[in-house]
């Protein structure tokens, strides 16, 4: 099969993907299917079962010689991203034991027609209108297929259904306020309330029916884990020596940590010192605009200090996480999606806590929104994170690759960034900067850790919290939230892995180039690519190869 054929293999892919998940065909810029949720019915997800061993077969069949290198990069991340959809279904079975599913792809579809004017007003509401009402059958067949499920999935899923209910009743509403049109607006209220119903109805459910005989195992095994790595993160190195790695970093952070702390003050502790310096944090009304106020300079600070090329000159606007969003999430990026060629919006997400959390709580979580975490927290989300790379992957041609971003590279490099940042000098050298980009070093190492150990080596959820209090400097909620995701899934490995190859690659091209390396030249090389860290290096190591 020769370079034309595989052409055709990936356009049917593509095609065959965005009719299956209709929100995430809005999200990246396809609005040929706003109008749907999709159908998440047992018979749709045999059917996608079929499309992917098809698309395997074909795959198996072409003539990777004939192809281009990035043809040839394209075809095997491809082959692996579809083993893994194919294995998330017929043996993680995700349909069955993840109740967060069906809810994502309900509140990601309504909020995506909302956020982003990528149509007039009236064109968006009709299709959020069609999107509610399909709402009561996708938890109809969340209903018949969730029978194994963990019970953290279903917990979290019972605060996503909450959530939901916000976004159905207030979030919504407001989008389309300035609705002129009385039958669509009328419309609306009706599909409101039927969703609202039908959410209702699914949150008892979860509480009363799901959640008591919820006893599936969350852990994916060894094997399983071996197959995350290598089908959707492009990572073949064997887990020892991927732990190890991340021991030695783990006990090389914490030595620069607590040798900054005795600088600041030496009859503290390192963790008392992190405490301390934690408390300088702004209130909860003051979270939102003190991010905010830090973009501009971030912004600045990466083109002077070399650290990246500006993409556009649009700026990302800080808000509240949507309501849907929060249970796991304190801060996020979300931009237009690469093929999208109207909305430009973009934002920044910052979870507020809880109205109804108690002061000693909110004390403690506000406490990782520190004035010295967040230039930190706001480099990875946006300048010269998250929002400055996505925003150079979308000018990346073709369209494959935009489907097959690997998460190591993607929050690798929003990672890798913190680093940088303060290597640039920004605090003015000031150690307490330092101090916060080690501890959030510390944070993705305990989650690294913690995939590994939830997953494959039997650790409980109240060794993991404890995991990331003590090795972390993590405070309650957050070391609470962060074990809450590992349960979830093991991806958040990535954030560390994705660092430790970009790092890898930095110190290659510098042995490479000697005196020519150029920090600028590499990151804006990086952020133009739509590959994994190992294909880049393959691009950017030896170019001709």
């Amino acid at each position: 099969m020769a370079a034309n054929d595989f052409g055709q293999i990936s356009d049917d892919w593509i095609a065959a993907t965005l009719e299956h998940r209709p929100e995430g065909a809005t999200r990246l810029g396809f609005h040929e299917h706003d109008a749907r949720l999709g159908d998440r019915s047992r018979a749709a997800v045999d059917a996608r079962a079929s499309q992917l061993r098809a698309s395997l077969k074909s795959l198996e069949r072409v003539e990777t010689s004939t192809l281009s290198r990035e043809e040839q990069a394209d075809h095997e991340l491809l082959r692996r991203r579809t083993q893994w959809e194919l294995i998330t279904i017929e043996d993680l079975q995700q349909w069955r034991r993840s109740p967060g599913g069906y809810l994502g792809s309900i509140g990601g579809g309504c909020n995506g027609l909302i956020i982003r004017k990528f149509a007039p007003l009236e064109e968006r509401a009709r299709s959020l209108v069609s999107r509610l009402k399909a709402v009561p059958e996708v938890l109809a067949h969340g209903r018949e297929n969730l029978d194994d499920c963990p019970r953290v999935h279903v917990e979290t899923a019972i605060e996503q259904a909450a959530g939901l209910k916000l976004l159905f009743q207030r979030d919504l509403p407001n989008a389309l306020s300035e609705l002129d049109d009385a039958s669509l607006k009328s419309a609306f209220d009706d599909a409101v309330a039927t969703a609202t119903e039908a959410m209702d109805g699914f949150a008892a459910w979860l509480k009363d029916d799901l959640l008591p005989r919820s006893d599936g195992d969350f852990r994916y095994g060894e094997e399983r884990f071996k197959q995350l790595l290598s089908l959707a993160d492009f990572v073949d190195i064997p887990l020892d020596q991927l732990e190890k790695r991340a021991r030695d970093d783990l006990k090389a952070t914490q030595a620069r940590l607590a040798e900054l702390a005795g600088q600041i003050d030496a009859s503290k502790t390192p963790a008392e010192v992190v405490d301390e310096i934690s408390q300088n944090h702004p209130t909860p009304e003051r979270l939102i605009p003190d991010t905010a106020a830090l973009l501009e300079d971030l912004r600045q600070f990466s083109i002077e200090s070399g650290m990246a090329s500006m993409p556009t000159e649009v700026r990302i606007e800080v808000t509240e996480t949507p309501s849907f969003a929060r249970s796991t999430t304190q801060a996020a990026c979300s931009t237009p999606g690469a093929f999208e060629k109207v909305a430009t919006e973009a934002y920044y997400y910052v979870t507020p806590p809880d109205d109804s959390w108690p002061a000693e709580r909110t004390e403690a979580y506000l406490k990782f929104f520190n004035s010295y975490s967040l230039p930190g927290i706001t480099a990875h989300e946006a300048y010269p994170g998250h929002y400055v790379h996505i925003s150079w992957l979308r000018h990346a041609p073709g369209k494959l690759p935009h489907f097959l971003l690997t998460t190591t590279a993607v929050e690798g490099w929003a990672h890798y960034i913190e680093q940088v940042l303060v290597e640039e000098g920004y605090g003015d050298g000031d150690p307490r900067y330092e101090v916060m980009q080690l501890r959030e070093a510390l944070l993705r190492l305990c989650r690294y850790l913690c995939s590994f150990g939830l997953h494959t080596q039997g650790w409980s959820i109240d060794e993991t919290i404890a995991f990331f209090e003590r090795e972390g400097y993590a405070t309650k909620p957050i070391a609470e939230r962060e074990a809450r995701r590992g349960v979830m899934g093991p991806g958040y490995y990535a954030y560390t892995l994705g660092k430790h190859e970009i790092l890898a690659l930095r110190d290659k091209l510098k042995a490479k180039q000697g005196s020519a390396y150029n920090q600028l030249a590499f990151h804006d090389a990086f952020m133009k690519l739509p590959y994994p860290v190992s294909i880049l290096e393959s691009m950017l190591v030896s170019p001709s190869g």
